[in-house]
């Protein structure tokens, strides 16, 4: 794993007396807590099961804390994302979209993820084959982020709300935040990357969606 990433490993506080590291044991404890309420799906969506369930039940009753239980709830949430994408690299549908999108959700969650699909990996698994997979698959990822989507993804919103509705020359309404959340979503997929392009993208949506 990347020392950029190693480095951030036990360096977050939370409101109670636990570090990220501690969150991370407890999170692998609990990371497949939402099987239970997805035995007739065949576990499907237990992820985002599991995400509610530390958010509301578990955090009322442990007092974890906003932080922590967001913590927990968001490596819950995403523990299967690596190896969906995993799997889409498997069957050659692996996109940039997916991966850049992949890193906007989860970049402050790295390395916990990767430790956590380790971990979950090497305990349910004695497929030598397919852990090395996903060890390069890892590695891969990295690659990515500091290759491509630092240099070629926009994180930051081009156009403010102020600045959208200067442009349009409409209010402060509902439809302004919209907008935004669209323009963001071009810009985590690569399209959009510089003021004039996020401009022209929203004139076109906005007149669209107003004809």
């Amino acid at each position: 794993m990347h020392k950029s990433f190693l480095e951030k490993l036990g360096k977050q506080e939370f409101f109670t007396e636990f570090n990220d590291i501690s969150l991370l044991k407890f999170t692998a404890f609990f990371h497949d807590i939402g099987k239970i309420y997805t035995v007739k799906q065949k576990f499907k969506g237990h992820d985002i099961k599991g995400k509610e369930i530390i958010l509301n039940s578990i955090n009322k009753e442990l007092s974890l804390g906003k932080k922590a239980s967001e913590f927990i709830g968001n490596l819950v949430g995403s523990h299967l994302e690596i190896f969906r994408l995993l799997a889409l690299k498997e069957s050659d549908n692996l996109t940039n979209k997916d991966l850049n999108f992949f890193w906007f959700r989860n970049k402050n969650l790295i390395p916990h993820l990767f430790i956590l699909a380790y971990a979950d990996a090497y305990a349910t698994s004695e497929n030598e084959e397919y852990l090395k997979k996903l060890e390069l698959f890892v590695i891969f990822l990295q690659e990515y982020y500091f290759d491509i989507y630092t240099k070629e993804v926009i994180e930051q919103p081009l156009l403010n709300g102020k600045e959208i509705m200067e442009i349009l020359n409409i209010k402060p309404s509902p439809i302004v935040g919209k907008i935004k959340e669209e323009l963001q979503k071009k810009q985590i997929e690569g399209k959009i990357k510089i003021k004039e392009q996020a401009i022209e993208f929203i004139k076109e949506l906005y007149y669209n969606t107003a004809t």
